[in-house]
């Protein structure tokens, strides 16, 4: 399918972008998904790139959930092929999803939300586990030790 939309990638593109500028929630969660594919299987700038899974790590609203975990989970991987890390040690989406955690910490669901999405990808995210430790341990009292908490945060936190 990849061979045979080429000649199309500026119309999806086009399509799918302007779904991300509307208000309709449903709608630009599954203009998130199309982007998502669109930038698996076709380049593009490094700047879109990096808007798309920022704007994904940051949404976390539960009705938004499901369709926020399969756009993540579509272009996590396509993510070390796209923004390779260059000079720096760390690539950028690894150091933009470091800055997040840390941005926003202060948020239980958000929190929660970005947790789930590194032990989805753990083994993406491995070789930076340094970089995010941290965090982890400082949050792991108010994700699972409390005693009213979901027993899915409790298997988050161990």
């Amino acid at each position: 399918l990849k061979k045979e939309l080429v000649s199309h990638r500026k119309e999806l593109i086009k399509f799918a972008w302007d779904r991300l500028k509307r208000d309709e929630t449903t709608s630009k969660q599954w203009a998130y998904v199309n982007v998502c594919r669109f930038i698996e299987a076709y380049d593009a700038p490094h700047k879109i790139i990096l808007q798309v899974y920022v704007a994904l790590l940051r949404a976390f609203q539960p009705e938004q959930r499901p369709l926020l975990k399969q756009a993540l989970d579509i272009l996590t991987p396509a993510l070390p092929k796209r923004l390779p890390p260059q000079e720096h040690k760390y690539p950028i989406w690894i150091r933009y999803t470091k800055k997040i955690i840390v941005e926003e910490g202060h948020s239980l669901p958000h929190l929660i939300h970005i947790w789930h999405f590194l032990v989805r990808h753990a083994d993406l995210f491995y070789s930076s586990r340094a970089q995010f430790v941290p965090q982890m341990v400082n949050s792991l009292n108010r994700i699972g030790m409390a005693n009213s908490c979901p027993v899915e945060n409790r298997k988050l936190a161990i």
